[in-house]
């Protein structure tokens, strides 16, 4: 087996016997990987406590050479923890990214840019100052996503996916089917966007998440933005299915809500 040392943050753990963990890990190095904690759940354990869902850790780990769960062998807490959040949405915006990690990416898989995503997203959650990050810099996440799968968002909202022409905030539409954005004569059997929909969904594909996280589009808007995200998402990123920290929410949803609109 090999030793790997990395920067890592966890996604998600699993419990093993008795007294063991399966610790789901994003790592700077190489990518997602599962190990086994041993003893992480013991008292005595200098683990236990830190595997903790978007912790941010330096792990050492030993790689079985032919997959597998490996071995986490070390682990030491970096940085400030997570404040306490401020709220129920709050707490699932930063569940649903660790989701949304997990549900798009190979095990092995060192993609490029997506352990740094990560890391800026749920470094937000971790300064010393309100307010928590809300639903654009999480929406400007999972832009990011599409970005790092190839789909140039912020592009495809210039110009008409059908025709080439330019798109204006006034006569933009989205195609669910393409999960692409045409002007209004090539949009009869898509989503039309209002000139508010379409201006925030270019803001947050332009931005990284840090810039949003003191801007908040107004309820219906937002709720319009997160339904086109979605449906791109599930157009271009196979494995995506919408995390369930989000249903959570749903019984928040304002009264008069269209249920498909996502919270």
């Amino acid at each position: 087996m090999s030793l790997v040392a990395s920067r890592a943050r966890v996604l998600r753990t699993y419990a093993l016997g008795e007294t063991s963990l399966i610790a789901v890990l994003l790592t700077e190095e190489v990518g997602l990987l599962r190990a086994v904690a041993k003893g992480a759940r013991e008292l005595k354990s200098r683990l236990r406590g830190l595997l903790e869902p978007g912790a941010a850790l330096t792990v050492q780990v030993y790689l079985k050479p032919r997959g597998g769960l490996h071995l986490l062998r070390e682990a030491a807490g970096r940085g400030a923890p997570p404040r306490a959040a401020a709220g129920l949405a709050s707490l699932c915006l930063r569940l649903a990214a660790l989701e949304l990690v997990m549900a798009t990416t190979e095990e092995g898989e060192a993609m490029a840019g997506l352990f740094p995503l990560l890391e800026d997203f749920l470094a937000l959650y971790e300064r010393e100052t309100p307010p928590d990050p809300g639903w654009s810099a999480f929406f400007a996440f999972e832009a990011g996503l599409l970005s790092l799968h190839g789909v140039a968002a912020g592009e495809s909202l210039l110009r008409c996916h059908e025709c080439g022409e330019p798109l204006t905030a006034a006569a933009t539409c989205f195609l669910p089917g393409e999960g692409v954005f045409a002007c209004a004569r090539h949009g009869a059997e898509g989503m039309a966007l209002a000139p508010a929909e379409r201006d925030w969904l270019l803001s947050i594909v332009l931005a990284r998440p840090a810039a949003l996280s003191e801007r908040e589009p107004p309820e219906a808007v937002r709720a319009r933005v997160g339904r086109v995200l979605h449906l791109a998402l599930s157009r271009h990123l196979p494995g995506y299915k919408a995390p369930r920290s989000l249903a959570v929410l749903g019984s928040a949803r304002p009264a008069g809500a269209d249920p498909k609109e996502r919270p």
